[in-house]
């Protein structure tokens, strides 16, 4: 018998979706419905029909291959595949649980950054002189965080700043599944990429990655209890770039509050924290047009906390698409400082 056979993933009819360059995001759902995302045309529901024995057949075939359980005991599966050199991000629920059927997302991850500086400014989806300033940040160590709905480019953002990193640091990253490719966007930087696995949680890498003489970190997602992990790294001299779920920056407190859960400090006590150690935050939206799917940095907020006054101040950067008001004095001259170190 040949074993290869439980090696790969056919993904039957499906297949040719997910090779369209504009296709973002397949699913099956709902019986027999395929939808597909695409950046040309937007969330839509395709005249293709699949039968709940070929969702089951290519949910199967993904289980084997990452090598887990998906069965009525064991419903939901999620994780990232590699076929032909592309890297896919699946979720799965079973028909268990899920009432119309077997459900399967499928996701595109690009290996190389789908952004350019041209396609950003282009595409309007930030000015020149709002990304100027963040590839100065970037450059500068500030430790930024970028918020946003899914699907609307947190992730790609984050990619796209990669290569602007010095080439001098020591860097991580942390994912649950493997979207930065650093080594692929920027082989030259000095970079370790850890992978979430049962046992060993975020919070768990964050602290043996700290063993590592690192200097930056950058976690695919915040979206627990290793936040309590990022601010202490901060506090410590890290720098660290990553993602939340969050409404809005003057949200993202309350949102930490929630990961983090801990009783024995104050809300307010955990704003200032917070206001003190992340410095930028880029909210991305994600707007559906007739002419498919606009993403944009819809604002760029400074959060600064003066300790003389102990109050904390939420400064919006940029927003309607151009500056509205300088970097404070403090994050312009440790950006100031850390670009002239590099020349």
């Amino acid at each position: 018998m040949n074993n290869r056979c439980f090696d790969e993933v056919d993904f039957g009819c499906l297949q040719k979706l997910l090779e369209e360059d504009e296709v973002t995001d397949v699913a099956c759902k709902n019986g027999n419905e395929v939808w597909v995302t695409s950046n040309s045309k937007g969330h839509y529901r395709t005249p293709l029909m699949i039968q709940e024995t070929e969702v089951e057949r290519i949910a199967n075939q993904i289980a084997n291959k990452m090598q887990k359980e998906f069965n009525p005991a064991n419903p939901s599966l999620e994780g990232d595949i590699q076929k032909n050199d592309n890297d896919y991000r699946v979720g799965c629920v079973h028909s268990h649980l899920s009432l119309e059927g077997t459900t399967l997302v499928i996701r595109k991850v690009r290996k190389k950054s789908f952004l350019t500086y041209e396609k950003l400014v282009n595409d309007g989806t930030i000015s020149k002189k709002g990304l100027d300033l963040l590839i100065l940040a970037v450059k500068g160590k500030a430790n930024i965080l970028v918020i946003g709905e899914t699907g609307s480019g947190k992730t790609e953002l984050l990619k796209f700043f990669i290569p602007f990193i010095p080439k001098n640091e020591v860097i991580v990253t942390i994912e649950d599944s493997m979207e930065f490719n650093v080594k692929s966007i920027a082989p030259y930087l000095s970079c370790t990429a850890f992978r979430i696995r049962p046992n060993f949680s975020y919070s768990t890498i964050i602290s043996m990655a700290l063993r590592l003489n690192v200097q930056r970190i950058l976690l695919q997602e915040a979206r627990g209890d290793e936040v309590r992990d990022l601010i202490d790294a901060i506090s410590t001299g890290h720098t660290v770039m990553t993602t939340m779920h969050a409404k809005s920056a003057d949200n993202v407190p309350s949102r930490i509050c929630q990961m983090i859960k801990n009783d024995t400090e104050s809300y307010d006590s955990l704003k200032k924290r917070v206001y003190a150690l992340f410095d930028l935050v880029i909210h991305m939206e994600k707007i559906e047009t007739k002419n498919g799917i606009v993403r944009k940095v819809k604002a760029i907020h400074e959060f600064c906390y003066e300790a003389m006054q102990d109050k904390c101040h939420l400064v919006e950067i940029y927003g309607n698409d151009k500056l509205k008001n300088p970097l404070s004095i403090e994050l312009s001259n440790q950006i100031r400082k850390c670009v002239e170190e590099l020349r």
